[in-house]
């Protein structure tokens, strides 16, 4: 698995839920999604598509249920890895 996947995967598996604030939560996902990007440089047609989906299920959600957008982005990072592209 892509080591900046394993790290956004590995910040949400050990989000703190003491703090159940969406807007703290949403800001939080966010910049760690925004430096998985970072990381999964160069993007296929494929990533880019899942990313900017898992990004707005978390900045567009209206249920503000910090542990269920949690949870779906934790089963949508690991598709990433089947929109990679191939090893050279």
């Amino acid at each position: 698995m892509n080591p900046a996947v394993e790290e956004f995967m590995h910040f949400l598996d050990n989000y703190h839920e003491d703090d159940l604030d969406y807007g703290d939560f949403k800001r939080e996902v966010d910049l760690h999604m925004r430096r998985m990007i970072e990381g999964l440089h160069p993007l296929t047609p494929e990533q880019i598509w899942q990313l900017r989906k898992m990004r707005e299920q978390l900045l567009w959600s209206y249920r503000f249920d910090v542990e269920e957008v949690r949870s779906l982005l934790m089963e949508e990072s690991k598709h990433l890895e089947d929109f990679a592209p191939p090893e050279i």
